[in-house]
């Protein structure tokens, strides 16, 4: 009987999960589905720094500072569907640039400015590039600041453990990427 309690309390929270994330513009719900998978992820990714590089992992806990921005992407497309939108991107720049100041950019933490690079242009409508442009904008510019990176890290890794992260990020940022994609088509119609 208490597996049977404990499996419907699941089933609740999880239709709480996707009233939540849903949204009528097909763009704001894909965004708000991303948003809450991103948000659901934070907490391992100080557990697989500290796996992968041996240390790290107490520094890394500090991305969880964007946390709250990811969760609030539902609620402020809800009052105004761009804006949510938006702080999509906005949450996801701040997230990798803090990772960059973190771990540095030999450990790729950069590259996960791709996906935010592809939201910024995919999340928004023709008519909507007032809100994409400089959203784009801004990646573009976060991606040249990641290039030219002046700062030491707050943590520094051994060549094999930097060499660890960089597989890490890339398997992630590929992976952000692929859940981008599949996303996003799966809230257009089939022509």
């Amino acid at each position: 009987m208490a597996a049977i309690g404990k499996a419907s309390r699941l089933r609740t929270v999880w239709r709480d999960i996707e009233r939540y994330a849903s949204h009528p513009d097909p763009q704001a719900a894909a965004c708000n589905r991303i948003a809450l998978i991103v948000a659901s992820n934070q907490p391992l990714y100080p557990l697989f720094v500290q796996w992968a590089a041996g240390n790290g992992g107490q520094a890394a806990m500090l991305t969880w500072l964007s946390t709250p921005l990811f969760l609030a992407v539902p609620a402020v497309a809800r009052s105004h569907s761009p804006a949510g939108r938006s702080l999509l991107t906005l949450a996801g720049l701040a997230n990798t640039l803090l990772a960059l100041a973190l771990l540095g950019p030999g450990t790729g933490a950069a590259l996960f400015l791709a996906p935010c690079l592809v939201l910024a242009g995919i999340a928004f409508r023709s008519d909507e590039r007032s809100w994409a442009l400089p959203l784009t904008a801004s990646a573009a510019v976060a991606c040249l600041v990641a290039r030219y990176w002046p700062f030491p890290p707050v943590v520094s890794f051994e060549p094999g453990a930097q060499a660890a992260l960089l597989d890490l990020n890339v398997m992630g940022a590929g992976s952000l990427l692929i859940l981008i994609g599949f996303t996003f088509a799966a809230g257009r119609p089939a022509s």
